[in-house]
């Protein structure tokens, strides 16, 4: 969050603009977070690694170096074991993206522009 956050401090559209990337992030995590529920639903673990994969890509940016693991070990696990035997991973990894949520959502840069 330090590189977002001189982007903030940079000019006055700063805090707009690090509003909006956060907006993105979340919106991106809510649909890959629905998409791994019908891939779990429907067996796809190639589809879960998939978007664990893309998950783990987006968490470093903002600091959530926590759920960038759970979805690393989801990511793994899906390529290895069976689909049923991913449910408390991929329930671990959803509760984790709400934990993010709530706390980008409170992050003050966040709430000045929202």
């Amino acid at each position: 969050m330090s590189a977002i956050m001189q982007l903030a401090d940079n000019d006055d559209t700063g805090g707009q603009f690090v509003a909006e990337i956060i907006k993105v992030f979340l919106d991106d995590l809510s649909e890959r977070v629905l998409t791994i529920g019908l891939q779990m639903k429907e067996g796809d673990r190639a589809g879960i690694a998939a978007t664990a994969h893309a998950i783990k890509g987006s968490c470093g940016h903002f600091g959530a170096v926590h759920l960038m693991e759970l979805s690393r070990e989801l990511e793994d696990r899906a390529r290895r074991e069976r689909a049923g035997d991913l449910e408390v991973a991929i329930f671990t990894m959803i509760a984790e993206t709400e934990r993010v949520r709530t706390a980008l959502e409170a992050f003050p840069i966040h709430q000045r522009e929202g």
